[in-house]
């Protein structure tokens, strides 16, 4: 989805539904993150431009890029250093629906790539900086070396059936982990009750967004927030020309249902004074029917069919295999790594206390150690 579009109508007609928080806020949760979007972000922010040289990226021996399994360890490494226990979401087979959408990314990348490669042999580097951003392709086998790195380290991780941010969004709701991490906000219409966007820039605060009231300071339902969505803009099907989030707003608040707004549009356009150039260009294959099911029901694993959640220690001596032999990672950043990853344990559980001795209140010795005993208790009950 159009992320400007509806974060801006967020933060005009539903203030109250984000707030800016820091990461020990989380300190104790689980969260589900997008490992699709994440990986794009992290290809991006490693690649270098040298004068002279061009783009330069982090690539393994055979030349396949290698800055997303940076950048997924760092961000494990600072979630568990917080207390924050990561659920590493991948995406599955793309739904017929995003056929279309797919194929012009596809379209995009390669212009991108062509136009980048002009830029650079004509010597604009920083044009052809931002060219190389817009043509990074995740391939299969970059996916399977993120997920083989995460198997291990010991981190879980879900395969989607279908979509990331759905399968998330579907974790969330049946309370497997606190939030879904994403930039996507496709998140909220698949129903996570609780987005955190802002993760890649660490000079800004992260910012957790409440679906519950977003839909209270739209005066919205569900379903009409699902319609304006689609509206606005969606992954699943074209969208109309002439509406832009304001005015999607404004005809869902009015007419509740896309059906509804269709009417309108038609009527608007008959009064054009030009049958050629009408005032709406409705696509002829507005698929807002079968965007709206898979919203409300997406191809997700529910609870009852994942296995326990567990964050155990890495495997060193593959880890350190993996990345050094087949990803070129120095053994320094690996080490480095796995010191790391044991300054963490147990840190969920001593932050949540640090944070609870910190609050002030005065407790008694009798419920300091029942409110640890909880805190084991509670670790007890993760899924996976």
């Amino acid at each position: 989805m159009g992320i400007h579009k509806l974060m801006s109508l967020i933060d005009e007609k539903a203030p109250d539904a984000v707030k800016e928080i820091t990461l020990d806020t989380l300190t104790g949760k689980k969260v589900a993150i997008d490992a699709s979007m994440c990986i794009y972000q992290f290809l991006i922010s490693t690649q270098t431009l040298k004068q002279g040289f061009g783009v330069t990226e982090l690539r393994d021996k055979d030349g396949n890029l290698t800055g997303h399994l940076v950048g997924i360890l760092n961000r494990t490494l600072s979630l568990l250093d917080h207390g924050i226990k990561p659920i590493w979401v991948f995406d599955g087979k793309a739904p017929q629906l995003k056929a279309g959408e797919l194929e012009e990314r596809k379209e995009k990348k390669k212009e991108a790539k062509e136009k980048m490669d002009q830029l650079m042999e004509e010597g604009k580097d920083d044009e052809a900086a931002k060219m190389a951003q817009r043509s990074i392709r995740v391939t299969p086998e970059m996916t399977e070396d993120a997920k083989k790195m995460l198997r291990l380290c010991n981190i879980p991780m879900v395969e989607a059936p279908s979509e990331a941010e759905a399968q998330c969004a579907q974790m969330v709701k049946d309370e497997l982990a606190f939030a879904t991490v994403t930039e996507d906000m496709d998140a909220l219409t698949f129903g996570t009750t609780v987005l955190l966007r802002g993760f890649g820039n660490r000079k800004d605060p992260i910012r957790q967004i409440t679906l519950s009231k977003v839909l209270e300071g739209f005066e919205m339902s569900m379903d009409e927030f699902i319609d304006l969505c689609i509206l606005c803009g969606c992954d699943y099907t074209s969208s109309i020309s002439g509406i832009g989030p304001v005015k999607a707003f404004k005809y869902i608040t009015q007419y509740k249902t896309i059906e509804e707004v269709l009417e309108v549009l038609e009527k608007e356009n008959t009064k054009s004074k030009s049958a050629t150039k009408k005032r709406y260009q409705i696509p002829e294959e507005f698929l807002y029917k079968e965007s709206r099911a898979f919203f409300n029901e997406p191809d997700v694993t529910k609870k009852e069919d994942l296995e326990e959640f567990k964050w155990g220690t890495p495997e060193e001596e593959a880890l350190t295999k993996f990345l050094t032999e087949e990803k070129g990672f120095s053994e320094v950043t690996v080490n480095n790594a796995l010191k790391k990853f044991k300054k963490t344990k147990g840190k969920a559980n001593q932050k949540r206390l640090d944070t609870f001795f910190k609050m002030g209140t005065k407790k008694s010795t009798s419920k300091v150690t029942k409110t640890k005993a909880a805190v084991k208790s509670k670790g007890k009950k993760s899924f996976k």
